[in-house]
């Protein structure tokens, strides 16, 4: 056993306005009283900017296996505190730190473990850079992980359980002081790597080149073929369904599905500028229009009056018909007309691939099956009721893990030649981040903030969807909310039930239980890159868009 483990390692007692009062034995220091002493935490950044972040061993008495930062622990009678900062972080990462730098000087917490050991502690927080590989302590760290500060800092607002209680604390305050993080790459005498090589920005503006290309192809057939004549009841704009199209493909959407594509394609030994990086734009470009396909039916299908902030097609539609005064249904017209527009984009989508290998070809039209058996399964579960598990996992993989994530990661791969290691790793770690990304959505369309999702919180809720979040709350709600999961979708629906099922649902523990789910999937996703035959520049855009994908609030 090392001098830090024994009863010799004594830490610093604190009167309450932080003057030392003497010292006492670390181990029998931390109990449910523990009395305040001195500690520290430190974050380090690598070259990259990059963040350390850890997960604190099994074996560790309090918060074992959570995510936390770099190290912490306690300075010594009479040790300096940035010595004792450097020591610590050689013994748990065998890592040494330059550009050591005090940030919060004043932080200190209270927080008391599932197992009543109380942390109560005056932790200055320091930040530095390191330039070494990390050797860690599996006594202390089982495991460790780069990640870029802002999706740290998305990651620890979204779900602060799954980190330490000081490090869901401090992170926040040190993004308040951002400007004194190293985020920036160290002064190097290296030559760079031309930007060209991997970077997902290239193949993200090739990806928008593609759909403007593709939609004037499309507006000058249109324009040649559609009968001459004023302005109909639609009116001028938008009367043309490809301009119409084209304002919804360039007008947001976090392209999840490109950015897939090209990580299959960059892990699997493509190289962006080459003639295989072109048949990767052309799928990806085909994927966000099949996208905007499935969005446009789905808000018909859903009732669903609002996408990304805007009305959805079909509203605007309506509102149009009701404008003019027009003949017939207004509701009906509206539905028809986005109808019209979402099989437009499925028709754009299919010429995109068409001069694609046939092998990708194939797996494109497989692609598309696979998303309409998804939305087949969500309407009839939804309409016959179901709330078992297996029928919610199923309709999550179909619907929007599959042909979110582990579809666009194979065309990537097909593209690139992979090898059936390189494919069989890629489907395993798409598989687990689409449930991560499925149950995000789940947790998005029942808590999300509509000025983030752009579209009402509870929706999910409203329709009745069968998510795991319902299957979750049929096994857990009772009484009046148990009467309210009911009545939801039905012609008894109460103004208040969907506020009334939010609120219950969080109190009964769902929201906890699918953000640690999310964590779990996110880990086993991590797990198989780590001895996967995929390239460093591919599993390194793979992690920190994983990480985005997982912890994202829109």
């Amino acid at each position: 056993m090392s001098v830090t483990q024994t009863e010799t390692d004594r830490v610093i007692l604190l009167d309450d306005d932080g003057t030392p009062r003497g010292s006492a034995p670390r181990l029998e220091v931390h109990g449910p009283d523990t009395p305040l002493h001195q500690a520290f935490s430190l974050y380090v950044f690598d070259e990259r900017g990059r963040v350390l972040i850890t997960r604190r061993a099994l074996s560790k008495r309090t918060w074992p296996g959570v995510w936390t930062n770099a190290c912490c622990g306690h300075p010594r009678p009479d040790e300096p505190l940035e010595d004792a900062v450097r020591r610590r972080v050689s013994e748990e990462l065998g890592l040494a730190v330059d550009d050591l730098q005090l940030v919060l000087p004043d932080f200190r917490y209270r927080a008391v473990d599932a197992s009543g050991v109380v942390e109560n502690e005056i932790c200055p927080v320091f930040v530095a850079r390191i330039d070494g590989e990390v050797r860690r302590d599996p006594d202390e760290v089982s495991q460790h992980t780069w990640v870029a500060w802002p999706d740290l800092v998305s990651a620890v607002r979204a779900t602060p359980d799954v980190y330490s209680p000081w490090s869901a604390m401090q992170v926040p305050l040190l993004e308040a002081e951002r400007s004194r993080l190293p985020l920036t790459s160290a002064p190097s005498s290296a030559p760079a790597a031309p930007p060209s090589r991997t970077g997902v920005e290239h193949t993200l503006l090739r990806v928008d080149e593609v759909l403007r290309h593709e939609n004037a192809w499309i507006d000058h057939v249109w324009n040649t073929l559609a009968p001459a004549g004023p302005p109909d009841v639609l009116g001028d704009d938008p009367g043309d369904l490809p301009t119409w199209l084209h304002s919804l493909l360039v007008g947001g959407g976090k392209r999840i599905r490109p950015q897939m594509c090209h990580w299959g394609f960059i892990a699997s030994g493509g190289r962006v500028g080459t003639r295989s990086h072109d048949m990767v734009v052309r799928a990806a470009a085909a994927l966000e229009t099949l996208h905007l396909f499935a969005l446009i039916h789905d808000d018909v299908m859903d009732q669903s009056d609002e996408r990304r902030g805007r009305p959805s097609a079909h509203v605007v539609a309506t509102r149009r018909h009701l404008a003019a005064d027009a003949h017939g249904l207004s509701a009906r017209f509206g539905e028809n007309i986005a109808i019209l527009l979402g099989d437009l984009a499925h028709c754009e989508a299919d010429r995109m691939v068409h001069t694609l290998p046939s092998e990708m070809r194939d797996f494109w039209y497989e692609l598309n099956l696979e998303l309409i058996i998804g939305q087949r399964a969500d309407l009839t579960g939804a309409a016959a009721g179901r709330t078992d598990l297996e029928h919610a996992e199923a309709v999550a993989a179909l619907k929007s893990g599959a042909y979110t994530i582990e579809r666009p990661l194979q065309l990537g791969a097909l593209a690139a030649n992979a090898t059936l290691e390189q494919r069989d790793a890629l489907a395993r770690y798409g598989r687990h981040l689409g449930r991560a990304f499925a149950w995000r959505d789940d947790v998005l369309g029942v808590w999300g903030d509509h000025t983030l999702t752009g579209k009402p919180s509870g929706d999910d809720l409203r329709e009745g969807k069968t998510t795991l979040i319902w299957v979750l709350g049929t096994a857990r709600l009772t009484g009046e909310a148990q009467a309210a999961m009911q009545r939801v979708g039905t012609p008894e629906a109460r103004a208040d039930d969907i506020p009334l099922l939010q609120r219950a649902l969080d109190e009964a523990g769902v929201r906890l239980e699918l953000e640690r789910r999310i964590a779990a999937e996110l880990e086993a996703a991590d797990a198989v890159l780590l001895d996967a035959p995929l390239t460093a520049d591919g599993v390194e855009g793979l992690r920190a868009t994983a990480r985005t994908i997982a912890w994202r609030d829109a």
